[in-house]
Formats: C-alpha cells, structure tokens, sequence
C-alpha cells in the first residue's frame, strides 16, 4: 500500500500531524507512506522512523500564474506516484488540489476543510471543533487506526547540547501574537544568564541579539530537527503562540505559553505539563493577527514578567 499524506505548514501544524501518522504506520506497518512538506520545513522529518519518503514542495516556486505549468507538472508526479490513500491534512484550496491530482483510490480530507478543498474528496472525516492534534487524529480512526498512543516520532540523533538550559522564544508568524521585545528583555535578565539560550530564524537574529544581552543566541544556527534535539534537553521552554512551542511540546520538554489572540484549546501546547499564561479580556481570543482594541495588545501587555518567571520555575522544580 502506498499512503501519501498532504500537510505542507506550517511547522505547528506539521509537529500536529505526527501523531495521525504514527498511528497509521502502526496499522500498515509494510506500507510505503510518503508526507509532502514545504522544503523550508523538510528537515524536521528527516530522521523520522515512521516516514519512507518526503516530497518536497518548493512553494516558492508557484507563487504566480507565471508558475502554473510547473505546478502543472508537480502535480503530474503525483499523479504519477501510484498512491492508493491521500490523505489531505492541510484543508486549503492548493492541497484538495493536490489530492486530486493524485488521482488516489482513497482522498480523504476533513469535514473543516476550507476553499472548497472539500470539493476534491471522496471521503470527508467528520472533525469536532477541539485541538488540532485530536481534530487530525479522527483521519487515523477513520482509517481504521487504534486511537492511542499519542507521539511524536521525529527520531534521536547524538546530541552533545548541554542539558539544564532555559530556551527563550520570543518570535511569532503574527504581530498580535508578540508579547513583545521589552518584556522578554526584562524575563532574560531576570534569568540565570548560563542557562538562557534564545532560538529563532536567522532573519530574526539581529532582533534577538538586542533582547539577548548577551546570553547565547542560536537565531539560525540550526535546521529544525537540530532545534528539536536542543528543546528536547531543555528545562524548559518560554515562548509566544508559535511553531518553536509545538516543537518543544513534542519532545516532551514543558512550556510556559504566552497566548493573546488565539484559543489554546485548538492550538495550545499539547500535553498536560504546561503552563499557559492569559489576560482574559473579553476581546480574546479574537484570532486576528491585528488589533482593533480599544487598547492597542491589551491581551498580551497585561501579562507580567513576574507571572513568566514564577510559571517557569515551577515547571523547571517539577522536571
């Protein structure tokens, strides 16, 4: 049997997705399962146990009309590739394409689906509104998968990180989800300064040096599965609504979750050894990624350094 699932991005929802497949290979442990992935994200899932082969989508490549017969032909290999299941995690108008195109036996996709993905299907998983690693979980029931356990199989590699570390994360894809660079500057001070390293894109290091004071800033010094593996031996890992909290969750290391915008219940840290730090106002969640309150970020200023501080020395007492 050959399995294709179809999750591209982003790097939360692709951490999200692991446990469906995991699941999946359980159930068809002779099956040759491939997972189309944005490049950008590729080398999370490169040394993962549960995968046979990644498809690169290079979605810089199609971001035009001018891209449209490339396109075409992506699509054409995938036709190509002989799938008998695709599974469709993504929900967009671009991936029910491309489930489509694979021309499948079986295209499966979720009942949320949004831009007529839904369209491209010939099996439609019912989903609750609930966190998105369950939502993702009922395309494994569906397909006949047992319901447990629940991991994230990235694979191990040898590691010389040092352990003990505090991560700071300070980035997020959206503005209104940024506690912002002055208080994650107070939190770092505030810190043991040897065991404070900050992570990020290397587009954003230079914004992270200003915050860092010093401490070791790892901004685009590691490819994904490298974070992983440095989350994976830390503490403890402080951050905004973003990917890097996801990936810490997955390799079991706590997290103190800063949320303004959005909803944890649907896209929270998964697990029950983390802190997740709210406002409440009743504005939130709004899930815009600008801000029309009264109070330009009210949801995220009313968040103090102090409650950070006390939330991740609690968990780091408790690992």
């Amino acid at each position: 049997m050959r399995i294709l699932i179809i999750k591209p991005s982003s790097l939360g929802d692709v951490v999200h997705g692991l446990p469906t497949v995991n699941l999946i290979r359980r159930k068809y442990p002779q099956a040759h399962i491939s997972w189309l992935i944005n490049d950008t994200l590729a080398s999370l899932l490169r040394h993962s146990p549960i995968i046979d082969e990644l498809i690169l989508f290079e979605r810089q490549r199609f971001g035009s009309l001018m891209q449209l017969p490339e396109f075409g032909r992506f699509l054409g290999a995938l036709g190509r590739g002989q799938f008998d299941v695709a599974v469709d995690l993504q929900g967009l108008l671009r991936s029910g394409i491309m489930t489509w195109a694979t021309r499948a036996r079986r295209r499966i996709g979720l009942s949320d689906a949004r831009e007529g993905a839904r369209c491209f299907y010939n099996e439609i998983v019912s989903v609750p509104r609930t966190h998105a690693v369950d939502r993702y979980l009922l395309a494994a029931r569906h397909l006949g998968c047992d319901a447990l356990p629940v991991e994230f199989p990235l694979g191990v590699s040898e590691s010389i990180a040092p352990e003990g570390l505090i991560a700071v994360s300070p980035s997020a894809r959206w503005a209104t989800k940024l506690w912002g660079g002055d208080k994650f500057a107070e939190l770092i001070r505030r810190l043991p300064p040897e065991r404070v390293v900050l992570t990020g894109s290397a587009v954003e290091r230079e914004f992270i040096d200003q915050i860092a004071q010093g401490r070791r800033n790892l901004a685009g010094q590691t490819d994904l599965f490298q974070l992983a593996e440095l989350y994976r031996r830390c503490r403890v890992v402080i951050t905004n609504d973003s990917g890097p909290m996801h990936l810490a969750a997955a390799v079991g290391t706590p997290v103190v979750a800063i949320f303004g915008p959005t909803d944890p219940a649907l896209t929270g840290p998964y697990g029950s050894q983390h802190v997740v730090l709210r406002a409440g106002i009743p504005c939130s969640p709004c899930f815009k990624d600008y801000c029309t309150n009264r109070v330009p970020m009210e949801c995220m200023k009313l968040i103090r350094v102090e409650q950070v501080l006390e939330a991740a020395s609690r968990l780091c007492s408790n690992v």
